[in-house]
């Protein structure tokens, strides 16, 4: 690489030797793909967004969901690291992207968004961000990465010329930061609500375009009967999320805490109310 730093992240340089030697043991992001599913109980996120008391303002599953990714995130800033050129980068924005549908109905188009939040986003912060988002990817404003591709896809070539220049000026850490912004896949999160639309949740791949090093898909809403701690058992609501993770960013352990996190977040949605307290963050 020519420089060291990128436009969309600070190179980390006290990774340690087993950090430092897996970009070049496992060159690809998806040879260092993990896999995580997980039955999360979503009753009380249910009863917080759809319950009586819920006004129009009162946000969603998703966006309660998105909120505690991006509050993890916040927490455990080590997740929101990628590997790229054999290095490994702390990235310098929370950035969460996803597809929307324009319209709709089963064949219409789908557009990609990608959202910036701030690390002390609460849940209302969150949710405006994220409905700004959705409404302006639904009146069909290309992000600036699709408008490239757009204009490419009816050339001679056009496809193949683009994406080798934008490899080249990438692997130099050379890419412009307008072109970094506008590509939904250079991102901390890529979320996948296949809910919406009433299906399960399978697994994805990491894309080895971009720099997202987490990838998160969560299914339908569905009820399990779970035990009673007086006895009996009771039906509550649960959501399948299937999670993808470069595991050249962190260890184990740490993963294992932003997933522990992440449940209680989501179990505990009133949590995401207020501020973090940032001051004790561990990198």
């Amino acid at each position: 690489m020519l420089f060291i730093d990128r436009r969309d992240g600070t190179r980390v340089r006290d990774l340690g030797h087993y950090f430092a030697i897996l970009p070049y043991l496992m060159r690809h992001r998806n040879e260092a793909s993990v896999y995580f599913s997980k039955d999360i109980d979503v009753e009380k996120a249910c009863a917080y967004s759809l319950g009586p008391e819920a006004g129009s303002q009162k946000p969603g599953l998703f966006a309660i969901a998105v909120a505690a990714a991006v509050r993890t995130l916040a927490l455990k800033p080590r997740l929101n690291r990628f590997v790229k050129g054999r290095a490994v980068y702390q990235r310098k924005e929370i950035e969460v992207s996803f597809a929307v549908k324009r319209k709709p109905g089963q064949g219409s188009a789908e557009a990609s968004t990608k959202i910036r939040f701030e690390a002390g986003d609460t849940l209302e912060r969150a949710r405006s961000r994220l409905e700004e988002g959705i409404a302006r990817a639904a009146e069909g404003r290309l992000l600036e990465g699709e408008r490239r591709i757009a204009w490419a896809h009816g050339r001679p070539l056009g496809k193949a010329v683009l994406t080798s220049a934008f490899r080249f000026l990438d692997r130099l850490n050379l890419a412009s930061e307008a072109t970094l912004r506008g590509d939904p896949l250079y991102t901390s999160v890529y979320f996948a609500n296949l809910g919406s639309v009433g299906l399960d949740s399978p697994f994805h791949h990491l894309y080895d375009w971009g720099t997202a090093s987490i990838y998160i898909v969560m299914g339908r809403v569905f009820q399990k009967e779970v035990p009673r701690p007086e006895g009996g058992t009771a039906s509550r609501r649960f959501v399948n999320f299937k999670i993808t993770v470069d595991e050249r960013i962190a260890e184990g352990a740490y993963y294992a805490h932003a997933a522990s996190l992440f449940l209680r977040l989501l179990g505990h949605p009133e949590l995401l109310e207020r501020e973090p307290d940032l001051s004790a963050v561990e990198a």
